[in-house]
């Protein structure tokens, strides 16, 4: 019984305050996972700054899926001679011989997946931002007053809204009266 207090004392403790405990989870999570021999992390590092130094445009749509694919292909000579190093690297080693260059090709081409991923992410995360202002723009009008909002207050809250500015309104006054009675007393 002792154990079973300490496991929901948390839980009961948040809930005294109005809170509740709140688990965050990606509702569709992708994974990319890459495995390759470390020798070879500098082949893999040209092609990889390959794509990610070409030029992208933002243009206000969800184009950069295809911008990454572009990089691909604008990066196929570098793709050629990293498999190219990489195969060499790997060639004269015993421990590396179960990668045949099939495997190096698919690491490299599994490397412009990831990359053109990455677009298909970022045009996701545009077009969701762009849902999301079109929503909160169209319930906005929807909820918004039409016309000529107009405040009703009884008599009340009127007299003690001008009771309370009354004092500032009247000192001000004596200030700007006090004023012009030194300015004209300067020009005399």
């Amino acid at each position: 019984m002792n154990s079973l207090s300490l496991i929901l004392s948390p839980f009961i403790a948040l809930q005294g305050v109005g809170q509740a405990p709140v688990a965050v989870a990606n509702d569709a999570p992708e994974t990319w996972t890459l495995e390759y021999p470390r020798v070879i992390q500098p082949f893999v590092e040209d092609y990889r700054r390959c794509l990610t130094r070409q030029t992208r445009r933002v243009t206000g749509q969800a184009d950069f899926e295809q911008q990454h694919r572009r990089d691909v292909e604008t990066c196929t000579e570098a793709f050629e001679e990293a498999q190219e190093g990489a195969n060499l690297m790997l060639a004269g080693r015993a421990e590396y011989s179960d990668y045949s260059p099939a495997d190096i090709r698919e690491v490299f081409e599994h490397i412009g997946r990831i990359h053109v991923a990455r677009g298909a992410d970022l045009d996701n995360q545009f077009t969701f931002t762009l849902r999301s202002a079109q929503l909160a723009e169209e319930q906005y009008q929807a909820e918004r007053p039409k016309g000529l909002v107009l405040e009703l207050r009884d008599a009340s809250v009127v007299k003690a809204r001008t009771d309370a500015t009354a004092a500032a309104a009247e000192a001000a006054q004596e200030q700007r009266t006090q004023a012009r009675e030194e300015a004209s007393g300067a020009q005399d």
